[in-house]
């Protein structure tokens, strides 16, 4: 097994042409390790979310390649891609993106479903607990409060089982409590399952807990140092 969950290389997303060109990510080269939590931080129109949909297999970058577990992600057809994310990357939004007639259970069940993958009870068992989401499994997402949305978000992500999980902003419609707990559980998965989450974000406590920070600037990579939380 490589070292690295991601590689890429001279990735680029260009919007227009000429003095319109704007360059939302610019020859970015970036190898990521298993195991660790990595955040990438800038400004608002540094690129971040960009970068982290291209590594994700989101959006189609203008120059450069993806390799995820070692597949050129846009060497793949969109099918094979849409499969390959659904099997091998998990995915943390902002904005949760739960189904809103679907229970908590549905939701988080739904990909497994999707995927015709078998759903591994004990393990669903325990992330509901990990997560205090026990007493939930039948609520609506209406029915939660913002932080509980994103522990099930969470929940979702971590119930397919992928090596890799992608957050963007997850901390960014909640309050600081709600947002300390949720680092939380990102550190506990982390350390429990060993997956690798790469963290945009604008919170500074993420780079507290982070084994590695990189921030953007105009598009590019102008610091990469050790997090708070160190070495993986």
């Amino acid at each position: 097994m490589e070292k690295q969950i991601i590689e890429a290389v001279g990735l680029s997303k260009y919007y227009g042409d000429g003095e319109a060109l704007v360059k939302s990510v610019d020859k970015v080269d970036l190898s990521i390790d298993r195991g660790g939590i990595t955040a990438i931080m800038g400004k608002s129109g540094s690129g971040k979310t960009t970068l982290l949909h291209m590594l994700g297999g989101l959006e189609i970058p203008t120059e450069g390649k993806v390799l995820v577990d070692g597949r050129s992600l846009y060497d793949m057809r969109e099918a094979q891609r849409t499969r390959f994310r659904r099997e091998h990357i998990g995915f943390i939004f902002q904005k949760f993106q739960l189904i809103p007639d679907m229970t908590v259970e549905q939701n988080v069940r739904f990909p497994l479903d999707v995927a015709g993958k078998p759903l591994d009870q004990a393990f669903e068992r325990e992330l509901a607990a990990m997560l205090d989401l026990e007493d939930r499994m039948g609520f609506y997402p209406h029915q939660l409060s913002g932080g509980g949305q994103q522990r099930a978000a969470i929940f979702r992500a971590l119930l397919m089982k992928p090596d890799l999980i992608l957050a963007d902003e997850p901390t960014g419609n909640l309050d600081e409590a709600a947002g300390q707990e949720l680092l939380r559980f990102i550190r506990q998965s982390n350390e429990r399952y060993g997956q690798t989450f790469v963290v945009v974000t604008h919170d500074r406590s993420v780079a507290d807990m982070a084994h590695r920070v990189i921030r953007l600037k105009d598009g590019r990579i102008w610091q990469d140092t050790e997090g708070g939380g160190k070495g993986a």
